[in-house]
């Protein structure tokens, strides 16, 4: 277990067990199956996207993938902390690792060196940026936990601003 799937688990398992007792006595309104399948997939994506992250600050050879790369694990560090928060409270157990398909690509994408890494991980991230916009979009729509919503928002933000910034650093590369 990373450094970082250890500091999940033990931040859903403090939260767990920390809510205050008048707060336990009213539970919240469980999750749809929606937004549970969100949080599960939006979990899983930030926790990929932040080793995707750590990939470019030690293989890009480009400065601008380098520092998209810190971007990228800051901003999924803080959602990845405020996800698995808002689980905890719903008693949701979100995964602590990415897809064995977002492991491969990252293997694949670590594999190449240079001007080729810093191409194929821009594509990856315009690719996986694309989609993660379009599920929190179609999630802000479907949601109407007042607890969910605010979260997807800023997932949606933080997924567009990558979406923006690696294809304007794609751009310039060509």
């Amino acid at each position: 277990m990373t450094k970082t799937q250890a500091t999940l688990a033990a931040l859903g398992t403090l939260l767990t067990f920390s809510i205050p007792a008048a707060a336990q006595d009213t539970p919240p309104a469980p999750l749809t199956a929606t937004d549970q399948q969100f949080l599960t997939q939006a979990a899983q994506g930030s926790i990929s996207d932040y080793a995707n992250g750590a990939a470019a600050v030690n293989r890009a050879q480009s400065p601008a993938v380098r520092q998209l790369g810190v971007w990228f694990m800051e901003d999924h560090d803080r959602l990845n902390i405020s996800l698995f928060a808002l689980a905890g409270v719903h008693g949701l157990n979100l995964p602590l690792m990415a897809t064995p398909k977002d492991q491969s690509a990252l293997m694949s994408l670590t594999a190449k060196q240079g001007a080729a890494f810093d191409r194929a991980w821009l594509q990856q991230a315009i690719q996986t940026n694309k989609q993660d916009v379009s599920d929190a979009q179609k999630e802000v729509d479907a949601t109407t936990d007042p607890e969910v919503k605010p979260l997807v928002r800023a997932y949606l933000v933080t997924e567009t601003s990558h979406l923006i910034a690696a294809q304007s650093i794609m751009g310039m590369m060509k």
